[in-house]
C-alpha cells in the first residue's frame, strides 16, 4: 500500500518523517480539535477513519508496487477542515501499517503522497468552490462531493506515479499499462463515494458538515 513495502534511500525517509512531522505539527498549532467539542462529531471522526481504514484496505496492486485505492481524504476535507483531516489521515496510514505488518520507513512518504497532499488540494478546491460557484446546495454537493474529490485522486495518483519513476532513476519501465484508464476507474469510485456520502450527509444530517456557511448553502439551519 502506497510506499509501505517501497525500498526508499535513508534521505528520502528522513526527509519524510521531517516533512510530516511539520504538517501535522502545524495542523494541531491550529487546535482543529475545537471543531470536536460535541460528542457526537467526535464519534462521527472517528466513524470516518474507520470507514476509510477499511477503503484503504481495498486496493490494487499495479505491477512493481503502483497501488490504487479509494482516499476519502476530499470527505474528511469537507466535514471536518484541512487540520482534523490530515490528522485522520495521519491515523489512517498509521493503521494501515501496523494491520499490514509494514516496516514504518515509508510510513511518512505513504502518508504525504496519499494522506498529505489530497488533503491540501481538496482544501484549496473548497476554497475556489466557495468563491467561484453559485451558492446553493446543489453545487456544494456537485463541487465539494464529485469534483473536487476526483481531481485530488487523480492527482494524487499521478503524484505516486512520479514518485516512483524518480525513485528507479527516471526509468518510465516502471509506469504500468493501463495507468491512466485504471486512475479513470478510481477517480470515477472516489467520485461518486464522496458525492453521494456528501449528499446524504448534508441534507440529512447538515450538522456533520463543520465546514458550510449556513448563510451560503442553506444545508438545514444552524447547527445547535
Amino acid at each position: 500500500m502506497g510506499f509501505l513495502y517501497t525500498p526508499l534511500p535513508l534521505w528520502v525517509i528522513v526527509g519524510a518523517w521531517i516533512a510530516a512531522g511539520g504538517l501535522l505539527a502545524l495542523a494541531l498549532w491550529n487546535n482543529p480539535f475545537k471543531r470536536l467539542q460535541d460528542a457526537t462529531l467526535q464519534h462521527v471522526w472517528l466513524a470516518i477513519i474507520v470507514a476509510v481504514s477499511v477503503l484503504w484496505a481495498s486496493n490494487a496492486w499495479l505491477e512493481d508496487g503502483t497501488v490504487l485505492h479509494l482516499l476519502g481524504a476530499t470527505l474528511m476535507v469537507t466535514l471536518f477542515d484541512w487540520g482534523l483531516a490530515l490528522i485522520a489521515m495521519a491515523v489512517v496510514v498509521a493503521l494501515a501499517a501496523v494491520v499490514f505488518d509494514a516496516p514504518w520507513d515509508g510510513v511518512a512518504l505513504t502518508f504525504l503522497v496519499f494522506g498529505a497532499f489530497p488533503v491540501a488540494l481538496s482544501a484549496l478546491l473548497q476554497r475556489a468552490c466557495a468563491a467561484w460557484l453559485p451558492r446553493n446546495l446543489f453545487m456544494f454537493i456537485v463541487g465539494q462531493g464529485f469534483v473536487s474529490p476526483a481531481i485530488a485522486v487523480s492527482a494524487a495518483a499521478y503524484l505516486a506515479l512520479g514518485t516512483h519513476v524518480a525513485l528507479n532513476g527516471g526509468s518510465m519501465l516502471t509506469v504500468p499499462a493501463g495507468y491512466a484508464f485504471s486512475v479513470f476507474l478510481l477517480a470515477s469510485g472516489e467520485a461518486w463515494f464522496t458525492g453521494m456520502a456528501t449528499a446524504l450527509i448534508a441534507v440529512y444530517r447538515p450538522a456533520w458538515v463543520t465546514t458550510y456557511d449556513v448563510r451560503r448553502y442553506r444545508l438545514g439551519g444552524p447547527r445547535t
